[in-house]
């Protein structure tokens, strides 16, 4: 009978909400003798859940192309679920049932972006193609120029991890056409560009690691000085999270390279910035302090098998038994165990967990700013700040500044837990657009110099 009368109830939508405020959604509906459903994200896409079961009092579902999975147990006085959430970690997770307004699609505005659309530009934009001829690739993006007798400044954008096209969209923010637009009404020329293998650039993005992207921008660097409109003495580079790890890269390379300015890039060892990574965004979506503790030492470990492996197959290897011996010790949830091995042992994983930023930031002397929110639990600033001032130490034209409630991408936040990007409608603080903006028309005002 109980089951009779569950059977009935978890038919419909239902909602929960994760400490750092990211909303889960669920439809539920009976289909034959069991169930199907789909989750739908905040953006309203949907996704079909692989499996729905329900035993008694408990409910299971997952998708399993996302390592996802949700266990609980039915609470009948508060007609709800008292369970787990598990997403690379566990998380708890009460679903109760949502009204009609929590399932409508949300609309979130851009305001920033509104007004570039319509405004007039007091700049020139043109599409454009240039080769990295290292790697036999194409490469495309937008230069975009101030109106006025030239030559300018100029600074390329160098985009975080991701299949990120020349706007670096995240979470429906344009980050690279918000900030561009601010440098080009400051006088300074921008290059931005499709990542290799996404948008109109070609090249295998999936194969790629960091030193092929610090090979991309090197070419970006190399082709922007030959523009008439520019300044070849004047050209920075400006990178976003990983993208600030290849930007400190390529001026170390270039000693042509006028100044550097890091958003919310990592300044410590790959392998040490994704356990810190790992542990922050569980804390702020609320995982329990044991589990995080105990996964810590586990990444850590799986991390240390990977980067000290002979190839990439040794590594997988290794990586699938400590994950197996994770899922035993109840761990690491089965689902997530399906990609995490073979997530975590390719090329560009192994490349960044081993990469470690401080010896190249150590070799510039050129100008170089290093930004980062104080709530951001991707790049976390207390570690990583101390890292780049410890780097940086011997260079009279480094700054190093942490921007007090501010995420991963210099939003103004109230947790920094990813779930917020979306909700904020400002891309980027107007305050830290200035301090960038400022920085780089003060730093691009004469020649570079080593």
């Amino acid at each position: 009978m109980t089951i009779a009368v569950l059977a009935q109830d978890v038919t419909g939508d239902w909602i929960g909400e994760m400490n750092g405020g990211f909303k889960v959604r669920i439809h539920i509906e009976k289909s034959g003798s069991g169930f199907s459903g789909k989750l739908i994200n905040p953006s309203g896409n949907e996704t079909v859940l692989d499996r729905i079961t329900l035993d008694g009092t408990h409910l299971q579902f997952a998708v399993n192309n996302l390592s996802l999975s949700y266990a609980g147990v039915w609470n009948e006085h508060d007609k709800l679920w008292n369970g787990n959430l598990t997403f690379q970690q566990v998380y708890p997770l009460v679903l109760r049932h949502a009204t009609a307004d929590e399932f409508a699609p949300v609309v979130h505005r851009r305001p920033q972006e509104e007004a570039i659309r319509v405004a007039s530009t007091p700049y020139i934009q043109r599409d454009v193609r240039f080769d990295n001829l290292a790697a036999h690739n194409h490469l495309a993006g937008t230069l975009s120029v101030p109106n006025g007798k030239g030559p300018f400044p100029a600074v390329v954008l160098i985009s975080g991890t991701g299949h990120n096209t020349r706007d670096e969209e995240v979470w429906g923010h344009k980050v690279f056409l918000v900030l561009a637009d601010d440098l080009n009404r400051d006088g300074i020329a921008v290059l931005r560009y499709d990542k290799r293998g996404v948008g109109g650039s070609s090249g295998d993005y999936d194969a790629a690691t960091t030193a092929d992207f610090t090979s991309d921008a090197q070419a970006a660097v190399t082709w922007l000085r030959t523009q008439s409109e520019i300044d070849a003495t004047r050209v920075g580079v400006l990178g976003h999270s990983e993208g600030g790890m290849i930007a400190s890269a390529v001026a170390a390379a270039d000693r042509t390279v006028a100044f550097v300015l890091m958003i919310a890039g990592p300044c410590i060892r790959g392998d040490r910035l994704f356990v810190l990574q790992s542990a922050m965004t569980a804390k702020v979506y609320g995982a329990p302090d044991d589990y995080i503790a105990r996964r810590k030492v586990f990444d850590q470990e799986l991390y240390t098998a990977i980067v000290s492996a002979p190839s990439e197959a040794a590594a997988l290897t290794r990586a699938k038994e400590l994950v197996a011996r994770a899922v035993a010790d109840k761990l690491v949830d089965a689902n997530e165990a399906e990609t995490l091995a073979q997530d975590d042992s390719r090329p560009w994983e192994r490349y960044f967990l081993a990469y470690d930023p401080a010896p190249t930031l150590a070799k510039l002397t050129v100008p170089i700013l290093v930004l980062n929110g104080s709530l951001d639990v991707q790049v976390p600033a207390k570690e990583n700040l101390a890292a780049a001032r410890e780097a940086l130490k011997n260079n009279p034209n480094a700054s190093v500044m942490e921007l007090k409630g501010m995420n991963h991408l210099l939003q103004q936040a109230k947790t920094g837990a990813p779930s917020e990007y979306n909700d904020i409608e400002e891309t980027m603080s107007p305050t830290a657009m200035k301090i960038i903006t400022d920085w780089a028309r003060m730093h691009s005002s004469s020649p570079g110099h080593r």
